[in-house]
């Protein structure tokens, strides 16, 4: 996993620059200044685009297929769009390509009426054709990756036009969360794709969107540049994007601390290695939107009783982690599973309260481990009935350092209560395959934020979301299912009445909390750095109008129409 990317899993990306090389870095400006970004044949000015760290490979290819796991980064934050955005800065669902909805009486089909006045960026009219087109082309071919993959097998019946402005989803059974995933599809244009003999291998070398930016006024391996879609239907200021590539985090570290870069990258401890350089432009913004998780695998001997994943919680200083892996900037996790900044509204205090199996407690963690019948050995490691140590491998890819400190730590916390474990640090994608497959035994996880708390439920601890062991799955890699969440989800579903939900959400969040699938550590922050010395207008703690991060998909939408060039 490389910096500025999204997991498959859509877990945040890691840092992987040493505090050590980064404070070298700091006092030693002079080296950062050499390090310069790759040059390429540029039709518009660089200090007239926006320049981001928003991809880590070396060499690009000339790809912004949205469908395709291999796009430009553009493809879904500047170039397609989607019908609404889900701002996880304000909770709040905001329109776009679509400006309203509506459910019938049954909640059986949804009315999605689309914005007035949108045109693609090659002056074609965008209309419901469009939208109607994009998920049948969802339908047809099962290669193509976004949020409404699925839909169809799920839930979703079928899509038609009411008119030219409004769009209706037709349900096989009401399922009221399946707003947030339909309204969550990019669209493509008909006239430009229809005859595209195969979407899925489809390069989509000059596309077509009605994103803000959406010329590629350049194009090299090394970096590329994208300007202004000249039909937008929102107002900009500010020209274009700049991606360039990075030789490495060093690199990254270098041109984010030197000053050549507007948005996004990564360095550890901001307060002291960052913004204290240039404290008149330089920020940082670290909201929390999920939680990082140890994984354990219920498939597996000890590590299916709850008795012994609940002895390992009270054994980990979470606090620990949080100063050694986030330099202090996070919370611990709670027992409901869910971070509280998104979730507050949706959170049971009363789980919370009687989490006691997060807290520290290194007594009662032994006597827990004892009463459950796994003995101390002779050699200092407990046993189970049929004398089996209880010692596992944790494995985290190697180079996220955050995760390898939070993995050491707990190794070290589960020796005190005669639990042995071994971190390893496999490759991230022989990580993800071991992950992915439910072929280890410990890992670290965390999830991507959505809309309310329902996906995190229904992905990791009912039964449907459980892949057997060797086949591969994004969700539930701990393969923990429950009937009776099960029951909850469907009731949840079936509703769109958010009292109702909240109760059903109570009763999934008091399962979790019984049952331990997973084991929250802390909340994760969700990395984001800005540069007003050309740009101004990100979004910061004091105007929390959209995510900082560059991490999800969409939000930079919501920033690129606020950034303007600062003034002299």
């Amino acid at each position: 996993m490389k910096l500025g990317q999204i997991s498959k899993s859509g877990r945040p990306a890691r840092h992987t620059v040493s505090r050590r090389n980064l404070m070298a870095l700091a006092l030693a400006s002079t080296i950062a200044s050499t390090i310069g970004l790759p040059a390429i044949a540029q039709e518009v000015p660089v200090e007239k685009l926006v320049t981001i760290v928003a991809e880590n490979g070396r060499s690009f290819t000339r790809t912004f297929n949205p469908f395709s796991p291999t796009s430009r980064w553009v493809a879904k934050r500047t170039i397609y769009e989607p019908l609404m955005i889900q701002n996880f800065a304000t909770g709040e669902l905001e329109p776009w390509l679509a400006t309203d909805y509506a459910w019938s009486d049954d909640n059986l089909s949804l009315d999605v009426t689309l914005r007035d006045g949108v045109l693609w960026s090659d002056g074609e009219a965008f209309s419901a054709d469009d939208v109607i087109f994009t998920f049948n082309l969802m339908r047809d071919n099962a290669g193509l990756i976004g949020p409404a993959t699925g839909v169809f097998s799920d839930y979703l019946a079928g899509v038609e036009a009411v008119d030219d402005k409004t769009v209706r989803f037709t349900f096989t059974k009401p399922y009221s969360p399946g707003l947030y995933t339909l309204v969550d599809q990019f669209i493509v244009p008909e006239h430009a794709w229809s005859d595209v003999a195969d979407p899925v291998s489809y390069a989509d070398e000059e596309p077509v969107g009605t994103g803000p930016f959406t010329t590629i006024a350049a194009f090299g391996s090394q970096q590329y540049q994208v300007t202004q879609n000249p039909h937008y239907w929102q107002e900009l200021n500010i020209e274009g994007v700049n991606v360039p590539a990075f030789n490495g985090n060093d690199h990254i570290s270098a041109s984010v601390l030197s000053g050549q870069i507007d948005w996004g990258g990564l360095v550890p401890d901001p307060d002291i290695t960052f913004v204290p350089l240039d404290p008149e432009h330089f920020g940082y913004w670290w909201p929390r939107t999920s939680v990082v998780y140890l994984e354990p695998n219920t498939t597996l001997g000890a590590l299916a009783d709850v008795n012994v994943r609940k002895a390992m919680s009270m054994a980990l200083d979470r606090q620990r982690m949080i100063n050694t892996g986030v330099w202090g900037k996070s919370v611990p996790a709670n027992a409901t599973g869910l971070p509280l900044g998104p979730y507050q509204s949706w959170v049971d205090q009363s789980v919370v309260d009687n989490g006691t199996w997060l807290d520290l407690n290194i007594e009662a963690s032994n006597a827990l481990l004892d009463e459950a019948g796994y003995p101390l050995g002779s050699d200092g490691v407990r046993v189970d009935a049929e004398g089996k140590p209880l010692a596992f491998d944790i494995i985290v890819p190697n180079g996220w350092n955050d995760w390898v400190s939070a993995s050491q730590i707990v190794s070290e916390n589960l020796q005190e209560i005669g639990l042995k474990v071994t971190l390893r640090t496999p490759t991230s994608d022989s990580w993800t395959n071991s992950t992915f497959t439910g072929q280890f035994e410990l890992s670290l996880a965390s999830v991507k934020a959505t809309a309310t708390p329902f996906d995190f439920y229904k992905n990791n601890i009912t039964t449907r979301s459980v892949a057997p062991v060797g086949t591969a799955s994004a969700i539930n890699q701990q393969r923990y299912g429950d009937p009776v969440a099960d029951e909850l989800i469907e009731a949840f579903a079936a509703s769109t009445d958010e009292a109702t939900q909240k109760e059903k959400l109570v009763e999934l969040q008091a399962l979790f909390s019984e049952a331990a699938p997973l084991i929250p550590l802390y909340e994760q922050p969700d990395w984001g750095l800005y540069n007003t010395r050309r740009i101004s207008g990100f979004p910061n703690e004091a105007n929390p109008y959209a995510p900082l991060t560059l991490q999800m998909n969409n939000t930079p939408l919501l920033v690129w129409p606020h950034l303007t060039y600062t003034a002299e």
